[in-house]
């Protein structure tokens, strides 16, 4: 193999959405530990029924002190104190699933609502005569409520001790334009969002990497976010890596996480620890028997910059070769499926890491963040892949959004058409 790489251009990544993403993070536990605090007690009461009123001040701050507690072990990769460990994620968990519980609870009720206001249940044997002599909130309604909020606790008890944990493997034939005959069938896997830190389990990682390795893998691409937070320990997480090897090279980019923590930062460790190249804003030649393949690494911007950087790479890319994109966020895909690149792969979303299970397009990241959440997307005859990532961010849970290794078999767009 043999790499060449462009001059990487000055960082020019505005810092409007640097200092907004600082807040968001700094505060996050804040909120989370609030938040939950606020929808544990709003379940109490209903059900339960509304405690005496001194409590309604004291349950609630109670409840936020707790659960800030809990979170900072996991703001230090080295935990310790009382609600350190299991205890602390326990306390987090309930918290959590409070706010999911508070959530479905109101959709639900907001649904129920709508549909006894507008007749919509009258259709149904028996309802009818139910709504007739109750309130539209009654005893069907806590039934249903009630219904909901156990399936919910056991979906998030689920993902928090053994669905972050599930990881599958995603299988694909790529058509590719442009991909000379010699590396037709060339096997590329795609990775992403390790977020190495306090969440992640080593054992976890280290499953995810021996199975990639037994895949056999030409060339690895890894899409960002490979560090969680400031908090993790580099010196430790980083031998980790070396773990994940390819025949023609492990290549990644950085994402946001990576960005707090500080690109350099993060870049120096994986030059010091792995043979991973790392691609800001660069790009690398993968030449196998005199063909070529060209590997874009876009260096990751605030959304609504996150493609400024590509014309200029592209226009180093020699016309008529063949070049996969590495993009963080994914919604960088309309740039650049109008800017003729055939393939992107991103990450960022990690499946919305909390989806509906069996109906995994109604997730977090669809909901709040973009279209392109997870899997294949394609415009304009080009494609894109958002892989769900390896790891978790905020807490260590994934509901109906497993861990995905993709691997991409390329094959000519001539040859992939017949």
């Amino acid at each position: 193999m043999s790499s060449s790489t462009s001059s990487r251009p000055g960082s020019g990544i505005a810092e409007p959405l640097r200092l907004h993403e600082r807040l968001f993070f700094r505060h996050f536990f804040d909120g989370l530990a609030i938040g939950g605090a606020l929808a544990e007690w709003a379940l109490v009461c209903w059900l339960f029924g509304p405690p005496p009123r001194p409590l309604h001040l004291c349950g609630p701050v109670a409840l936020a002190v707790a659960n800030r507690l809990a979170a900072r072990p996991l703001e230090h990769e080295r935990a310790t104190g009382a609600l350190a460990g299991a205890a602390g994620h326990v306390t987090l968990a309930l918290a959590f699933g409070a706010l999911v519980g508070v959530a479905v609870l109101g959709v639900l009720a907001t649904t129920w609502g709508l549909g006894a206001l507008l007749g919509g249940f009258t259709a149904q044997a028996g309802i009818r005569a139910a709504l007739a002599t109750e309130e539209h909130f009654g005893p069907s309604f806590r039934l249903f409520g009630c219904a909901a909020l156990g399936a919910v606790g056991a979906a998030v008890s689920y993902g928090y001790v053994w669905g972050y944990r599930r990881l599958v493997v995603t299988r694909a034939v790529v058509p590719l334009p442009h991909l000379p005959p010699a590396l037709a069938g060339l096997r590329v896997i795609h990775v992403s969002d390790l977020h190495l830190g306090p969440l992640a389990e080593r054992a976890a990682l280290r499953e995810a990497f021996d199975r990639v390795v037994a895949l056999d893998p030409d060339v690895v691409c890894v899409t960002g976010d490979v560090v969680d937070s400031p908090a993790a320990d580099l010196d430790s997480w980083m031998p980790e890596l070396a773990r994940l090897t390819a025949r023609h090279g492990v290549f990644a980019i950085l994402g946001n996480h990576d960005l707090r923590v500080g690109a350099d930062r993060v870049a120096e460790a994986l030059g010091r620890w792995t043979g991973w190249r790392v691609l800001r804003d660069e790009i690398a030649t993968v030449e196998v028997g005199g063909a070529r393949l060209h590997l874009i690494g876009l260096e990751d911007r605030p959304r609504s910059q996150a493609a400024d950087g590509l014309p200029a790479l592209l226009a180093r890319v020699p016309a008529g070769e063949a070049a996969i994109l590495l993009a963080h966020r994914p919604t960088v895909f309309p740039d650049a499926a109008a800017a003729g690149v055939s393939l992107t792969l991103a990450g960022h979303t990690h499946g919305g890491q909390i989806a509906v299970p069996g109906v995994p397009w109604i997730n977090v990241a669809r909901l709040l963040v973009t279209q392109f959440d997870a899997g294949f997307f394609e415009r304009d005859g080009a494609r894109l892949h958002v892989n769900r990532g390896l790891g978790t961010s905020g807490q260590r849970v994934r509901v109906g959004a497993p861990r995905e290794i993709t691997v991409l078999t390329l094959v000519a767009a001539a040859a992939r058409a017949a």
